[in-house]
């Protein structure tokens, strides 16, 4: 008796599993991206004081895989299966920089990547890296965003030098308690960042 209550415990538990993979399997994908609106711009070169190069961001770890990340402890990071970004996070946070940050600073001329420009004039400028150690939501309801920003200028006398080191922790409470609202309070922040750095940049004297 002992033994067939035992193999009818286990048959229980085996159908649960299955059920619970089965559901899994069955989970549709949801993608997720910055809905970050786009305003008609054009700026000429010959009209701008500055030019800023925005590097491709870089993340630390599994950060930058497409599996949204949720930190569960101080040393753990899970990525999600089935809610994924809709392109690698550094390209999609890169572009928002990019976008951020030609808006905010009106007489620089910001350029996305590092293009081989061989006019004498135009090889005087700042190049802007990014850094991300956080790019995840918390167990504890916040969104997380934190690194830092490094500063270079270059100049055709002189070549390259460090500016300045900026580290920053944008750490928020969720607009929303789903992935979607982890998506937007993340993008929320993103902003906030590149509007501070832009804040600090647009006071440079222009070397």
């Amino acid at each position: 008796m002992r033994t067939l209550l035992q193999l009818q415990y286990f048959a229980v538990i085996a159908v649960l599993f299955l059920s619970g993979c089965s559901q899994s399997l069955n989970a549709p994908v949801k993608y997720y991206q910055f809905e970050q609106s786009i305003k008609p711009m054009q700026r000429k070169s010959t009209d701008t004081a500055a030019q800023l190069r925005v590097s491709t961001v870089s993340l630390r770890g599994a950060l930058n895989n497409r599996g949204i990340a949720m930190k569960m402890d101080n040393n753990q990071v899970n990525a999600a299966n089935y809610h994924l970004w809709s392109e690698a996070p550094d390209q999609m946070l890169t572009a928002s920089a990019h976008q951020t940050l030609f808006t905010e600073l009106g007489n620089w001329m910001v350029i996305k990547g590092l293009p081989v420009i061989t006019d004498k004039d135009q090889q005087s400028y700042y190049e802007l890296e990014y850094e991300l150690h956080h790019f995840n939501g918390d167990n504890q309801g916040n969104a997380d965003i934190s690194g830092l920003w490094r500063l270079y200028y270059t100049s055709f006398e002189n070549g390259r030098s460090l500016k300045a080191i900026h580290y920053f922790s944008e750490v928020n409470p969720l607009i929303g308690d789903d992935y979607e609202g982890l998506v937007e309070s993340l993008e929320q922040s993103w902003q906030n960042i590149n509007q501070q750095v832009a804040t600090t940049l647009s006071v440079l004297s222009h070397e």
